[in-house]
């Protein structure tokens, strides 16, 4: 298979969950977590599980935490020579303040450092990117970047964007016309439509002003309602695969976009079918971790719903 270049953010993540009800203003008790994360190291991580060659290309600090998630990713063979070391700022860190029942209630990121990924850095690794015949990218980056990197560099390559979030959604916009799959969820449809996406219906209508705006492709990600497909030919609502036992929702979307990419560079395999299949194994295992991913696993859960 080609090497895979994921281009984007690499954090690290902090979850708090509420153990009653959240209330502003005052101290909740909670049960805090860290783990690895950003959406460009995650894809990564799933796909070296999938047994894909591929290379992270993002920005750290010099510190511990990072020392300790390349350490991780190198182990599991993903190609990190590609991630800057930052002299100056910390490694970027996302905080969830979530309800009991693991629904978001604040989000908070700390990534100034994505701001020293230029144009300058897209040159230097332009002699490495353009060897990827498939990239993902992600919203982490900022939109003079976006826009450099995809119009300077993008031409050969087939590129899967991922908006990250309703902030981030904006930068992706303008340029729509320079990728060729884009995998917001609800909400970020809603940023880059400029329309609601409350109702299946909406959410149809979305999808297809995101596909006029220039993409081959626009999946649209809806949790446990599955996806909605748009690409000129199928508008379609897809059911989520189910999983045998959800032990965490957290990675699920991460995981479906490492599925997709494992289907484009498999040729011969349905990349909807595949990234829906990963989603409903990430579902499966605990914190979100990716070695619970194997492409036998992958391949026998596209065929049990075949």
């Amino acid at each position: 298979m080609p090497t895979i270049a994921c281009i984007g953010g690499t954090t690290l993540d902090r979850r708090a969950r509420a153990h009653e009800p959240l209330i502003k203003g005052t101290s909740n008790p909670a049960t805090v977590t860290t783990r690895p994360g950003g959406v460009a190291r995650n894809v990564a991580d799933w796909l070296s599980q999938l047994g894909v060659d591929v290379a992270l290309y993002s920005t750290m600090g010099d510190d511990r935490v990072a020392y300790d998630l390349l350490r991780q990713l190198a182990t599991k063979g993903v190609d990190v020579s590609g991630v800057r070391r930052s002299p100056d700022l910390p490694t970027a860190t996302y905080t969830a303040a979530l309800e009991p029942d693991g629904e978001l209630a604040l989000g908070l990121a700390d990534m100034e450092i994505f701001e020293e990924l230029d144009p300058d850095w897209c040159d230097a690794i332009a002699p490495e990117i353009e060897q990827c015949p498939i990239w993902l990218v992600d919203a982490n980056l900022p939109r003079a970047t976006l826009d450099y990197l995809l119009n300077t560099y993008g031409d050969q390559a087939t590129i899967v964007a991922d908006p990250v979030s309703v902030a981030k959604a904006e930068r992706l916009r303008p340029l729509l016309d320079a990728v060729d799959v884009v995998v917001p969820d609800r909400k970020e449809a809603a940023v880059l439509s400029g329309l609601l996406t409350e109702t299946p219906e909406q959410v149809a209508a979305a999808a297809a002003q995101i596909w006029e705006l220039g993409p081959g492709t626009v999946v649209v990600t809806l949790g446990s309602g599955g996806i909605y497909l748009e690409d000129g030919t199928r508008h379609q609502a897809i059911p989520a695969t189910p999983a045998k036992d959800v032990s965490d929702v957290t990675g699920a979307g991460d995981a479906l976009i490492a599925g997709y990419l494992f289907g484009l560079a498999t040729d011969h395999t349905n990349p909807i079918e595949c990234g829906l299949a990963a989603a409903s194994l990430a579902l499966e295992v605990n914190a979100g971790l990716s070695e619970g991913m194997t492409v036998e696993g992958l391949v026998e859960r596209v065929r049990s719903e075949e």
